[in-house]
């Protein structure tokens, strides 16, 4: 179980424990998946250091084959939107070039009411 500085955290990392305030309140579950937010919100209460789970949670895939499926996915679809133009080098730069804007796209999360 590593423990991490708070600028060291990064959105998507699992909890080994559980975060409180200097006053015992819990401020995220352990087992939990850290947010930007809830990071903030941890460093607005002088959180330094966090107890991170080394490797994907159970039964929950990693970031990284997350972000290459995602990365197949926007692969897939562009090449089927433009199948029929590929061979055309101008069609092809904007082919790659839309490949490119839909990657920085974060794909939105949904989240409970109240949660981090």
């Amino acid at each position: 179980m590593p423990i991490l500085n708070i600028e060291d955290a990064k959105p998507g990392m699992t909890l080994a424990e559980a975060v409180r305030n200097h006053q015992g309140q819990l401020l995220l579950e352990n087992g939990r998946r850290i947010t930007e937010k809830s990071i903030r919100i941890f460093k607005s209460w002088g959180i330094r250091k966090l107890a991170i789970k080394s490797g994907p949670a159970s039964g929950e895939p990693s970031e990284n084959s997350l972000a290459t499926r995602r990365a197949a996915a926007i692969d897939e679809g562009i090449k089927d939107r433009f199948a029929d133009v590929e061979t055309d080098p101008l069609m092809a730069a904007i082919m790659q070039a839309a490949a490119r804007q839909l990657a920085l796209r974060q794909p939105k999360k949904k989240t409970g009411y109240g949660l981090i």
